[in-house]
């Protein structure tokens, strides 16, 4: 028995001392590791309903787009005709784009390094809807669209932005603690649901936000809306 005990002990001994060595090196770590399983991939979200065609386009790669399929960072969303794309996004935040529209995920950190994290979307054309998630995980950073026009600034809140004529970009604040919109020539406050504000060029600042008519407020709803 006491043979058996000293073989035994003798074939566990270099496995005791790989475990102790190996925590030796990574307990120094140890706040790393959890990070780096946070961060996760590019995946930023997947679409959770859909309407028509609609692709995302990264390196010159162009994929469709279908039910579950996963966005990526710095994907390029282009949607057809008639076409309506909701996403899921990994901070619950919900963004529906218009049909006709070109849309970018240049940025969507959240806070899982260390350091703030940020979002940065950007729209070319169309237009979208988008309701945030969980602003906190982006610690402190800012969550902003940017327009050819201006940028939109968020602050927890449900809003409109799009092109409801070729001329200008318009923004409506639709439910939350509001918006900003801003150019080189001004900015502009959305606080009151209802109210939207329009930009028509970069040399010029956004107008002061009005309460939209029903009709129009319909037609901003009509254009991210499915059938």
């Amino acid at each position: 028995m006491e043979t058996f005990k000293a073989v035994l002990k003798t074939l566990l001994f270099p496995l005791v001392l790989a475990g102790v060595f190996l925590a030796l090196v990574l307990v120094p770590f140890g706040d790393l590791v959890p990070m780096a399983l946070a961060a996760g991939g590019d995946n930023l979200g997947h679409v959770s309903r859909i309407q028509g065609a609609a692709f995302a386009e990264q390196g010159g790669a162009l994929r469709e787009l279908t039910l579950n399929a996963a966005v990526k960072r710095e994907d390029i969303l282009r949607t057809g005709p008639g076409a309506r794309v909701e996403l899921t996004m990994l901070d619950e935040t919900k963004l529906t784009l218009g049909a006709d529209t070109e849309f970018i995920l240049e940025r969507y950190d959240l806070g899982r390094q260390q350091g703030a994290g940020a979002v940065l979307l950007k729209l070319t054309k169309g237009a979208f809807r988008l309701a945030t998630g969980e602003l906190t995980a982006l610690r402190g950073g800012p969550f902003e669209v940017g327009t050819p026009l201006g940028t939109i600034g968020i602050r927890g809140t449900e809003f409109w932005g799009g092109y409801i004529t070729a001329e200008s970009l318009s923004v409506m604040l639709i439910s939350g603690k509001g918006v900003y919109v801003v150019n080189e020539a001004g900015r502009s406050e959305i606080v009151n649901p209802g109210d939207g504000v329009e930009l028509r060029s970069r040399r010029e600042p956004p107008s002061h936000p009005i309460s939209w008519s029903p009709a129009l407020r319909a037609k901003a709803y009509q254009m991210v809306g499915f059938d």
